[in-house]
């Protein structure tokens, strides 16, 4: 069901979709009722108007929604430090296509070699695969003395030969190997250094646009413990006056991206990545295309519209970003969420990440890890509780309500139900497969 309040949009809607369309304003309760909003299990509202989203929401819950997404551009709806928290606007969910943009524009410039990347509880917790082509900090050292600090760990290597382990704290990483490592966002971008020879590290970034995505794109790099060096170059001078007040460690400067003389000016020959983001297609193609004569080697775009997407692709652009696609994806991938699992297959291994809400009544709930008896070839890699992330060891106490993010074997996963599944459920279903994460 599709409320749609332009009527254009919504023909269009009734002629190429195959879903049942109401033209009206998705905040107003007449109109939601006449979507038989009582019997909805989900409201996704994605107006350009965060108030408008937020009062469907609102009303949805009202109407006993179980489950509430709200698309939210203003930061200031969105913080659990606000006012109104969004639990008390009735939001279950918020989604934020800037804010996903740029952690996707982030995690290419924090992990420039990465063939996976996978986020899980919200995005507090990722998990890393990288294959270590070069001596990096992290060869030859036994895994036990590396300083991952307390929110990493390496839950899986791959060597050249094609053997695949869960390691323990003897195991060595050495070049060639692919690795997998778990933990917080935040801990690994700011160990994202020791992953990667020197030269192949960005320092220097640009970023050419200072809207939404810009502005939390620098914000994202500030926070990281990486020395980069961050410029961001923003056309209208009474936005660049609204970044220098809400960033401490970029240098803004005011100027027109798609200007030669302004690019020229800023060396911009010098700099390791280039993100184009000005929130026009025609301008970020420019930008892209000066940049690439400049001998710029990393460039990352965003795109608006997809029919420009083949012009970026005859530009050698290295990343295209769509944040309205990012943030489809996402809300695809919430409208097959039961209740507890996210199931994550490695692409290349016998492996899997699961993650799960522990219930109560299941057999591992209060138990420390070390006598729950896990089976070879399971490592719980990440806790999520109240909020915080940390690698627990053999004396940590597994409390319902956690959130466990587990890195397993194949054939071992199979079998997990029998430690973290209800009581109820463990005889009678698989219940770890093509699940996603409750989000609460």
């Amino acid at each position: 069901m599709v409320i749609e309040k332009n009527e254009v949009k919504a023909r269009r809607f009734k002629e190429t979709l195959d879903v049942m369309v109401i033209e009206g304003n998705g905040a107003n309760a007449a109109i939601l009722e006449k979507a038989d909003i009582k019997k909805a299990d989900m409201l996704i509202a994605v107006t350009q108007v965060d108030e408008v989203n937020i009062i469907a929401c609102m009303l949805a819950k009202q109407y006993d929604v179980p489950i509430t997404v709200c698309r939210i551009r203003n930061s200031g709806y969105a913080d659990d430090t606000s006012v109104l928290t969004p639990g008390q606007l009735g939001i279950d969910i918020v989604i934020n296509p800037e804010r996903i943009a740029a952690m996707e524009i982030s995690k290419t410039i924090h992990f420039p070699d990465a063939s996976e990347v996978e986020y899980f509880n919200r995005g507090k917790v990722m998990l890393l695969g990288v294959t270590i082509e070069e001596e990096a900090e992290i060869t030859g050292v036994p895994l036990h003395k590396l300083d991952l600090e307390d929110e990493a760990v390496v839950v899986g290597i791959s060597d050249t030969g094609g053997k695949f382990i869960v390691p323990d704290g003897s195991d060595v990483i050495r070049k060639g190997d692919k690795i997998y490592v778990l933990g917080s966002a935040r801990t690994l971008k700011n160990i994202s250094s020791m992953l990667h020879h020197e030269k192949k590290q960005f320092k220097q970034v640009t970023i050419l646009g200072g809207g939404l995505i810009g502005l939390q794109l620098a914000r994202l790099l500030e926070e990281s413990k990486q020395p980069f060096n961050i410029k961001l170059i923003e056309k209208d001078m009474e936005r660049c006056d609204y970044l220098c007040r809400h960033l401490n460690q970029t240098l803004v400067l005011q100027g027109d991206a798609t200007e030669i003389a302004m690019l020229k000016e800023e060396d911009i020959a010098h700099t390791d990545v280039i993100v184009a983001a000005t929130g026009d297609d025609p301008s970020n193609i420019v930008a892209a295309l000066l940049a690439r004569q400049f001998g710029v080697k990393e460039i990352v775009c965003e795109v608006m519209k997809p029919q420009y997407v083949a012009v970026y692709n005859t530009l050698g652009i290295n990343a295209l970003i769509n944040p309205r696609l990012l943030a489809a994806s996402q809300i695809l991938r919430l409208t097959r969420r039961e209740e507890v699992v996210a199931l994550s297959l490695l692409q290349d291994e016998k492996a899997e990440v699961v993650e799960v809400v522990l219930p109560e009544s299941s057999k591992v709930a209060n138990s420390k890890i070390a006598d729950a008896h896990f089976p070879k070839g399971m490592v719980i890699g990440s806790i999520v509780r109240n909020g915080e992330v940390f690698v627990p060891d053999g004396e940590t106490v597994l409390l319902p309500e956690d959130h466990l993010v587990i890195f397993a074997m194949r054939k071992i996963s199979t079998t997990l139900d029998r430690f973290f599944a209800p009581a109820a459920a463990r005889e009678n279903r698989e219940y770890y497969r093509n699940k996603v994460v409750k989000n609460d």
